[in-house]
């Protein structure tokens, strides 16, 4: 009955897009993504469109627990050193420029949907790969937890005292007349590094008003300085705060 429901649901989120002035993708963030950025979990904003979870108190195991996951995640990585084994096992890149330097997340969309129920730190939902001269070098892992998480939910996957977490909030969709090139990049008005975060102002400029992209996601990059990656993620933005 659930399984029916959803496909019920999917198709009229389906029909009002074929009708709407929005593509498909930017109806399918809106249905899927949260209705407001409030949380209850202790977080700050970096830049326009990110949200992360502030440090947590240390509790007794903190660290021996983060050392096993960075263990975990160093084993995946062993695992799928090898980009064409990560394609082999359905990971699919997420919008890669082709740009020497960028890091592209290669999700697996079945493993990413099973981390909202548990998550298996050696079977990460998405490999976190870097292109460089010699070839797409996996350096990180990723986990998600449920956009509504509360702090003891993220606390339970990876500690809040050691791993931070991070969530895209406000995010303005373009029209579909819009070409794409303008919805991506430092200098667009829409889309994740846009401008535009408010939805009063978003509404003006006549977009997709969308609070919450995804959910709660953790990086972790075990053989790199910032081992859980903190206040100087490699995130692309249009503020300075995230250069």
């Amino acid at each position: 009955m659930k399984f029916i429901t959803r496909v019920l649901t999917l198709c009229s989120v389906l029909t009002v897009a074929m009708a709407q002035q929005f593509p498909l993708w930017e109806h399918l963030l809106r249905h899927y993504g949260g209705t407001t950025d409030e949380t209850p979990v202790p977080s700050m904003k970096m830049g326009n469109h990110m949200q992360m979870s502030l440090k947590g108190k240390i509790e007794p195991g903190d660290e021996q627990r983060a050392q096993r996951i960075v263990a975990a995640a160093r084993e995946a990585l062993a695992r799928y050193a090898d980009i064409n084994v990560a394609l082999r096992d359905g990971y699919k890149p997420f919008h890669p420029t082709g740009r020497m330097g960028e890091e592209v997340h290669y999700t697996n969309y079945r493993f990413a949907r099973r981390e909202q129920q548990q998550v298996d730190y050696r079977q990460p939902g998405s490999i976190l790969y870097r292109r460089t001269p010699e070839g797409m070098k996996a350096v990180g892992v990723m986990y998600t937890a449920p956009r509504d998480s509360k702090p003891e939910q993220l606390n339970g996957i990876a500690p809040l005292s050691v791993a931070t977490w991070h969530r895209h909030v406000d995010f303005c969709a373009g029209p579909r007349s819009l070409p794409l090139s303008e919805q991506f990049g430092p200098g667009a008005q829409f889309g994740p590094q846009g401008s535009i975060q408010t939805e009063e102002a978003c509404i003006d400029a006549h977009g997709l008003w969308i609070p919450v992209v995804f959910g709660w996601m953790t990086h972790v990059y075990p053989d790199e300085g910032d081992t859980w990656a903190g206040m100087d993620m490699h995130m692309e933005s249009n503020t300075e705060a995230l250069k």
